[in-house]
């Protein structure tokens, strides 16, 4: 996503009113901003953060947007189905 797409978000959108307290504290000098777009993070984590008990070892996302489907006996799709979602798989990158 580039800034122009981040800016034209909803302010009603999911995390905008977040997102724009963040920027406004930017643009009053408060303090240096950016604004990261999370990507869908599916797969069973095994960290050492799970085993300690401060990582959540599932995916939040998958299982929710598979629910949905079950619900409603389809998939959904956002407008004509162009729109792209990054995501990354919790082995991907191992710390």
């Amino acid at each position: 996503m580039n800034p122009n797409q981040i800016n034209a978000l909803s302010p009603t959108a999911p995390h905008r009113p977040v997102d724009l307290e963040v920027v406004n504290a930017g643009k009053e000098g408060y303090v240096k901003t950016y604004i990261v777009i999370p990507p869908t993070i599916y797969g069973l984590a095994k960290t050492r953060f799970v085993e300690a008990g401060i990582q959540n070892a599932h995916s939040v996302q998958i299982p929710s947007l598979i629910e949905a489907a079950l619900l409603r006996g389809e998939a959904g799709m956002v407008g004509a189905g162009k729109n792209v979602w990054s995501n990354v798989e919790v082995h991907d990158r191992e710390y």
